[in-house]
């Protein structure tokens, strides 16, 4: 979901009894995985929401009345969605218990650093990523920024996003997925037939980052960079 990750301490109290009625542990074929794994599910805590399981379908599992993990990613693919799904997890039942240094950087950079066990020893603060470099593939219809942005707003409308009309500039694009807080992302022509889409930072940036690279890779488009507004360093191949 799209929406702003920490749940409020409210929401927490309220689905206690709820979370008090589930099962404690999967299945005893999934035990050891769940037991062992340096991602795990945090006992009596999820709320059934299949998120996860949207997201990464051949990492996690949701029951009749539990949530499990099948098996641990593997792949960079697979760590990178995983990530995105602790991100996505509405009461933070996705944990990380390894002691990868690098892993637990990049999950205090993304703001993810109460969802593992062991603190990040690197002083990294959070520094989430609010703007991509791509580039069109050749022979691609969409060849300027404002063409691209003219794309994105027309298929931000078909999904049921509201957008506002092109009045603040072509290339801009104001899009909200909840009530009237719309947000912005604005693309610019790079050069050398590269282009960058920036998008407004604010509480909401994640899940606009998320929006905007699904558009993304639904697209011709190849060379996908992630980064932090000043901080080259920080790139990377998604969001966070």
């Amino acid at each position: 979901m799209l929406t702003q990750r920490q749940p409020s301490q409210w929401w927490r109290e309220r689905d206690i009894g709820y979370r008090k009625r589930m099962k404690a542990r999967p299945p005893s074929s999934n035990a050891a995985v769940h037991d062992k794994g340096d991602f795990y599910i945090e006992p009596d805590c999820c709320l059934l929401c299949g998120v996860p399981e949207d997201i990464a379908p051949e990492i996690f599992h949701t029951g009749e009345d539990y949530c499990s993990i099948i098996r641990q990613p593997c792949s960079k693919d697979e760590i990178d969605r995983s990530i995105r799904a602790m991100w996505s997890s509405e009461v933070d039942c996705i944990r990380y218990r390894g002691h990868d240094a690098t892993m637990l950087e990049r999950l205090a950079r993304a703001g993810l650093a109460d969802q593992a066990d062991h603190r990040d020893t690197s002083g990294s603060s959070i520094r989430l990523r609010d703007q991509v470099s791509f580039e069109m593939l050749e022979g691609a219809s969409l060849t300027d920024a404002s063409q691209i942005a003219k794309a994105f707003r027309e298929d931000m409308r078909a999904k049921g996003k509201k957008v506002l009309p092109a009045l603040f500039g072509r290339r801009s694009v104001w899009v909200s997925w909840y009530r009237n807080r719309f947000y912005l992302v604005r693309f610019v022509n790079a050069g050398q037939g590269r282009f960058v889409a920036r998008l407004q930072w604010t509480t909401a940036v994640q899940g606009l980052a998320w929006l905007v690279d699904d558009w993304l890779r639904a697209q011709s488009v190849e060379n996908i960079w992630w980064e932090t507004t000043g901080d080259p360093s920080s790139a990377s191949t998604t969001p966070m």
